[in-house]
């Protein structure tokens, strides 16, 4: 057997400097091959390899031990295995898998597409009059509210002056100055609400004489003759279509029916006030899913 050792002559012998050791047979002098001085000796790179082998077994079989003599730890070995093989199994196929929620969610709202509204450029599929029996149906009179809400901080309101505003900065047919003064009577206003609201036909935007009628009558609740008593009070009359078909026919529907609105409250209604028309287009904003809500005129009444 081998043994190993390291020379110490650091001044005159390169492989003491070099730290390297040196390997001498069993037999042979125990000194540097290069300087012929003496080495120490040191423990050869097996039998620290073996250390490390037996210490290895030693844990191996304390390991042994413990499982074979410690039944808990047998149970928490056999648990953490089970949750494992859990999570390794496929997914019951009892269940929908997402995708085919997605194709059925997919189909679903292909479905219950619109189509577009009468006097759209784009191609309708489904009559504007198909009967729905899923779906409320829409307003057919005009009608107030049993209370007017002039309340800024309703959500109700805060969102149709935001819409208004945005569609007012939009307005291409409206001069500056007109479109600066409708601007700044919603923007400042210190309360504003909803105070009747019109149905219109599919692709109509004249009102019948029965509307003309029914809007007088309301025009002369308490409530509304006293907002057309205050000289200070703007009504804004908001056309709306419904979303179906193309967008630029929408306003041009939603302008139509505002101005027709206005006409009438002028000149049948004896309405002094100032009045402004903005066409909102194709909206979802009343009600998303039965469409043919959005086929009004709104007016709301408006005061700085």
């Amino acid at each position: 057997m081998s043994r190993f050792g390291k020379c110490q002559n650091l001044s005159g012998c390169l492989l003491a400097y070099r730290g390297e050791e040196t390997e001498v047979e069993n037999g042979q002098p125990f000194v540097c091959a290069e300087c012929g001085k003496p080495l120490v000796e040191v423990k050869s790179p097996a039998s620290v390899w073996m250390r490390y082998v037996y210490g290895l077994l030693a844990i191996l079989v304390l390991a042994g031990v413990a499982f074979a003599f410690y039944p808990p730890l047998r149970g928490m070995i056999s648990k953490g295995k089970g949750h494992q093989e859990a999570s390794d199994r496929p997914a019951s196929t009892d269940q929908p898998s997402s995708t085919g929620n997605t194709l059925a969610t997919t189909s679903s709202s292909s479905s219950s597409t619109p189509s577009s509204e009468p006097g759209s450029t784009t191609p309708s599929t489904t009559p504007d009059t198909t009967p729905s029996t899923a779906v409320a149906e829409p307003p057919t009179a005009v009608t107030s509210p049993q209370r007017i809400e002039m309340d800024l901080s309703q959500q109700e309101n805060k969102t149709v002056k935001a819409e208004v505003l945005t569609r007012v900065d939009q307005m291409p047919n409206i001069s500056g100055g007109n479109k600066d003064k409708l601007y700044m009577a919603v923007e400042k206003a210190r309360k504003m609400g909803k105070i009747i609201t019109i149905p219109f036909g599919s692709g109509k935007t004249e009102l019948t004489a029965t509307d003309i009628q029914q809007l007088k009558a309301e025009l002369e609740k308490p409530e509304i003759v006293s907002l057309r008593g205050d000289p200070t009070a703007v009504f804004v009359i908001l056309g709306y279509a419904d979303p179906k078909g193309d967008a630029k026919k929408n306003i041009t529907i939603s302008e139509s029916r505002a101005d027709a609105v206005r006409k009438i409250m002028k000149d049948k209604c004896d309405v002094i006030n100032v009045m402004h028309t903005v066409g909102m287009g194709g909206s979802k904003l009343l009600d998303a899913h039965n469409l043919e809500k959005n086929r009004i005129v709104e007016i709301w009444a408006v005061l700085p």
